[in-house]
């Protein structure tokens, strides 16, 4: 009867895991996933502009294809396929005078413990790319450590380090276990702060855009409940200007 129980309990987390695969905007496998918004496939990772929310243009989207919790959590090939996103994008924006401002939010792991159907309940992760001008990317790091330092400091547990330097060699991977909830800001590629988050239910899910917009100097509007997708009009025009500069720094091809 065990037995039974443990198998029905299985056949039950696979399918729940399933289904919310398919209900995941960033799952290759959900017949809804926004097609329009998608501008390049690798094999493991793809990029795309954001459905919503879009801050400035040029703000993108790069997303592991297979569902992952995290890219501290992804596998070595997935990890590197990212980072050739990342170092295209880099380079894309650097010919415009801009930096790229890399935010990723990883929260509610699914309970660490269920392995891999957790990480397939869990949010499907993705790292946001942020195009600043030089001279707000300047002020960037130093703008993300104070607001990073005063975020927890009213309920925090315990006195851990804040921010943590994500500079290499160390980098992400160096700078945090596997399976903790973190938001990690990178500045083009030459590191940045993670923060791993004491109380996700408590973290803002919406931090680092927050950050970005008092940064930017951007209206208020934008924030939280002010997600909204862009005009079809403006979308596709976006489109076709963020395409025909991807296009001379496409890996994939």
């Amino acid at each position: 009867k065990q037995q039974e129980r443990a198998k029905q309990r299985a056949v039950a987390d696979y399918k729940r895991a399933q289904a919310a695969q398919q209900r995941c905007p960033f799952c290759l496998d959900n017949p809804n996933k926004p097609r329009h918004l998608h501008v390049a496939y690798g094999n493991l990772a793809y990029l795309m502009l954001p459905m919503a929310g879009r801050l400035v243009p040029g703000h993108c989207i790069i997303a592991p294809v297979n569902h992952c919790a995290s890219s501290r959590a992804a596998d070595e090939d997935v990890w590197e396929e990212m980072r050739n996103f990342k170092k295209c994008l880099v380079k894309m924006f650097a010919a415009k005078n801009q930096e790229c401002c890399f935010i990723e939010t990883v929260v509610k792991l699914g309970g660490g413990g269920l392995g891999a159907v957790g990480a397939a309940l869990s949010k499907h992760t993705i790292i946001e790319c942020i195009p600043l001008p030089d001279d707000v990317a300047e002020r960037a790091p130093m703008y993300f450590k104070k607001a990073i330092d005063e975020a927890e400091s009213e309920w925090s547990t315990h006195d851990s380090k804040k921010c943590i330097s994500t500079a290499p060699p160390k980098g992400l991977r160096g700078a945090v276990p596997p399976n903790f909830p973190y938001f990690h800001v990178e500045f083009n590629m030459k590191g940045g702060f993670v923060h791993v988050i004491d109380d996700d239910d408590k973290w803002r899910v919406d931090f680092g855009r927050d950050v970005l917009i008092g940064l930017l100097d951007l209206p208020e509007n934008t924030t939280q409940a002010k997600k909204r997708p862009l005009p079809p009009a403006v979308l596709k025009r976006e489109m076709d200007q963020f395409l025909d500069m991807w296009d001379p720094h496409d890996w994939t091809k």
